[in-house]
């Protein structure tokens, strides 16, 4: 075989490996490789699956006891050469080879030159179907596209559909020069979801890629370095979300969460290396159940949250557990079930009696605050929120960096909101420009919470121009994040304003909202 010949059979091996993994069918693969390789079906077909000629060769001729067929390499090579050059197939070789590559013989030509067979011969190629001995096409009848998945089932997105991954090669492609890094990068990011996971697999030098794809694929043993790099990726995962939302990073969330915890499962730690990657499991866990929270996905939410209270219940460390319930009390409350937010805000407080971590208190007060808040129970309310004002200017020395987000304008930026659901706009006004005024615009879905609830406390003091310029500022926002939950305040937002919707300030704020996706029919309807 030729070096050229060799290299490629070795890429779509490759290839092809890591898409069965992820539930391609062979025919889907045969698809992908299309895209990159021009040539003829036949030959797609076994570079999909991964075979030279002579094994092919090999399997038609045993397959054949009588030693009739006595096919040999060269006239494979011809028969994969037609129609431009070589020789036609035959009928009887097709339906033999399509019997081995488990696809139709009608796959293995194209339809162009498919005429070009007599009666008996199209019979017998329409009869050779042979795709129902592919174990993906019968474990996976239906197939799930990456948008799909983002925006019914976000904490089960893992598979990378056909048009997902040739999106990923021409990624690829565009962002990497080097042939084996190139290769090296599409592997991975169709184990961490896509395309979108290019982003995050930036920021690994050459060795670690290397070393990740290593352990992946089990040829590399789970080391100190290895577990550094799960690390760092989830780290600079949740740095990502602060910048531009759950609809791109989620996918990639749960595919490095189903790799780690495979590795949980496969491997054989050191004490000290597993309890660093089942940590790592309960954090990706969290930051994958808010990621739908913030979809406002709440049943699919709360799967990865309570994976992620399990596996940091048995590492034993008291910060994360009363970090996953904080939570799933921020679920609760976000569907009204006040006696489940205060079970999780009890639970919270026990676990941060036990923790070193002084940022555990303001979480557990505001939890406290959101359920009194919910029970119409102002005083009660105030007092927590206070109370977690007051805790969250805690120094953060040797704190996880889970919780570099408890500050004091975090705490601050959940007041206008409760003010305005106990009905005390002028309160929530003052809140919310207090807020404004002293948090960093970086933020942006913070940001353009504060901004929607703002909004809607000028809204209740019927100042509308005010009104409708700080929820057209909210909505420029969404443009550049994609949080369901801003989406959401600005319907409601723009929903209190409707006793105006005929005056020009409203008008003008309809327009920017349709120019943003964010109609006033979808924002009444929301």
């Amino acid at each position: 075989m030729a070096r050229e010949g060799y290299l490629v059979l070795q890429q779509t091996r490759m290839w092809s490996q890591r898409l069965r993994e992820k539930g391609f069918t062979w025919d889907q693969i045969a698809e992908v490789i299309a895209l990159t390789h021009d040539v003829s079906p036949l030959r797609l077909y076994r570079l999909a699956h991964g075979r030279t000629a002579a094994d092919v060769v090999a399997v038609v001729n045993d397959a054949d006891p009588a030693g009739t067929a006595a096919l040999r390499v060269p006239r494979l090579y011809d028969f994969e050469s037609w129609p431009q050059g070589g020789r036609r197939p035959p009928a009887p070789l097709l339906a033999a080879l399509a019997k081995i590559y488990q696809t139709s013989a009608r796959n293995l030509v194209h339809s162009t030159t498919l005429a070009s067979y007599g009666q008996v011969d199209h019979e017998l190629i329409d009869r050779a179907d042979f795709r129902h001995s592919d174990t993906n096409r019968t474990a996976t009848p239906c197939r799930v596209t990456m948008d799909e998945s983002a925006a019914i089932h976000p904490a089960d997105t893992s598979l990378v559909d056909a048009s997902a991954c040739v999106r990923l090669l021409h990624a690829t492609g565009a962002e990497e020069a080097d042939v084996k890094r190139r290769e090296l990068l599409f592997e991975l990011a169709l184990v961490f979801g896509g395309s979108q996971a290019l982003g995050l697999l930036r920021i690994l030098t050459p060795e670690e890629e290397e070393r990740l794809a290593g352990v992946l694929r089990d040829t590399w043993r789970m080391d100190e370095a290895a577990v550094q790099t799960f690390e760092k990726l989830t780290l600079q995962a949740r740095r990502a979300d602060e910048v531009s939302g759950p609809a791109t990073l989620l996918p990639v969330v749960n595919g490095q969460r189903t790799a780690v915890g495979k590795l949980l499962a496969r491997e054989s730690l050191a004490p000290s290396l597993r309890d660093r990657l089942l940590d790592t499991y309960a954090q990706l866990s969290q930051l994958a159940g808010y990621l739908a929270y913030d979809m406002l996905d709440y049943p699919t939410a709360e799967q990865p949250l309570h994976d992620g209270l399990r596996a940091a219940l048995d590492l034993g460390d008291p910060t994360l557990i009363g970090y996953m319930h904080y939570w799933l009390g921020r679920l609760a409350a976000d569907q009204h079930r006040t006696a489940a937010v205060f079970d999780h805000a009890y639970a919270l407080q026990s676990w941060a009696a036990r923790s070193p971590s002084k940022l555990l208190a303001p979480l557990h007060q505001s939890l406290v605050s959101l359920a009194h808040a919910a029970n119409g129970e102002a005083a009660a309310s105030a007092r927590a929120h206070e109370s977690a004002l007051s805790s969250a200017r805690a120094p953060k020395d040797n704190e996880p960096a889970f919780l570099h987000w408890v500050s004091p304008p975090a705490v601050e930026s959940r007041r206008a909101a409760l003010l305005i659901q106990l009905n005390h706009p002028r309160g929530a006004i003052a809140a919310a420009e207090r807020y404004l005024t002293e948090h960093d615009a970086k933020f942006k879905r913070e940001h353009g919470l504060v901004l929607a609830r703002y909004s809607r406390a000028l809204a209740l003091a019927k100042e509308i121009p005010e009104a409708t310029a700080r929820l057209a500022e909210a909505a420029d926002i969404t443009g550049q994040h994609s949080s369901a939950r801003l989406a959401a305040e600005i319907a409601q937002a723009r929903t209190r304003l409707e006793p105006w919707a005929t005056t020009t300030y409203v008008r003008r704020l309809d327009e920017t909202l349709r120019s943003r996706g964010l109609t006033p029919a979808k924002s009444a309807r929301a």
